[in-house]
């Protein structure tokens, strides 16, 4: 797949400038800088979703982006792990264990350029890494990608796998290690919070939720506040899918199911 298989002099500074300024990072800050400053040397995008699995095989997802278009909203549904657009690529790219490219044309016959549309994504150049077991260790999906989905963007994304999670790894451990106590309280997800989770799941809105439930606004988002705070997450998305991963929450309503 690759264009063959040698840096030009002007490559391998970018590649240099790269690795030198990975060394520096240790904030989530610094990871955006560095991502959306010498990686766009090489990999020129707008949105970045990254994972790395942890000790239990649970994906924890991350977004990096400067696209005011790509919403919270998107990205919980391209990170949901039953019908999001990251499990299927995961799935398609352990066959090969090379990058996986997604440019859709308009009509194209699988629909992946409604589906981008839809997820405000425009095209995806995905990668990951495996665990010696056979699994999946962390994945990139850069989208908005502005360079040809070629051979040659393929030996890039291959060079800065390994450098791009296991900076992301620093980053996530430094912020655990900045937490301390209060991130290893992880606690019993309730009923009551379980419950709210499974309307978030199923697209409601904080309004729409207190409505169902006969609650306040603040009585909804405390439960999601406690809920993400147990299951040691950032967003309402990670919080659905990691109880999920958990079996505390089903993956589809009853409604859903049925259907």
């Amino acid at each position: 797949m690759y264009q063959g298989h040698d840096l030009t002099d002007e490559e391998c500074g970018h590649l240099a400038r790269i690795l030198l300024a990975a060394r520096r990072v240790n904030l989530r800050h610094q990871f955006f800088g560095w991502v959306h400053g010498p990686v766009q040397a090489l990999v020129p995008h707008e949105i970045l979703l990254c994972g790395l699995a942890d000790d239990s095989g649970y994906l924890l997802h991350e977004r990096f982006t400067a696209c005011r278009y790509f919403r919270d909203d998107h990205f919980h549904r391209v990170i949901h792990p039953g019908t999001g657009l990251i499990a299927q690529l995961s799935r398609e790219w352990a066959h090969t264990g090379e990058p996986r490219f997604i440019d859709a044309m308009p009509h194209d016959a699988e629909g992946w350029h409604a589906r981008l549309v839809d997820l405000e994504l425009k095209n995806v150049a995905f990668h990951g890494l495996f665990w010696t077991h056979g699994h999946l260790k962390g994945y990139a999906s850069f989208s908005r990608v502005r360079v040809p989905m070629d051979g040659r963007l393929a030996l890039y994304i291959d060079l800065l796998m390994p450098h791009l999670l296991s900076t992301l790894a620093r980053v996530l451990a430094s912020e655990a290690r900045a937490q301390g106590a209060s991130r290893r309280q992880t606690g019993i997800v309730t009923a009551r919070e379980i419950e709210v989770l499974a309307w978030v799941r199923d697209g409601k809105t904080n309004d729409e939720i207190a409505e169902i439930l006969g609650l306040s606004m603040l009585t909804v988002k405390n439960h999601l506040r406690h809920a993400m705070k147990k299951l040691v997450v950032r967003t309402r998305g990670q919080a659905v899918a990691k109880a999920i991963a958990l079996g505390v929450l089903r993956a589809q309503g009853i409604r859903d199911s049925a259907e």
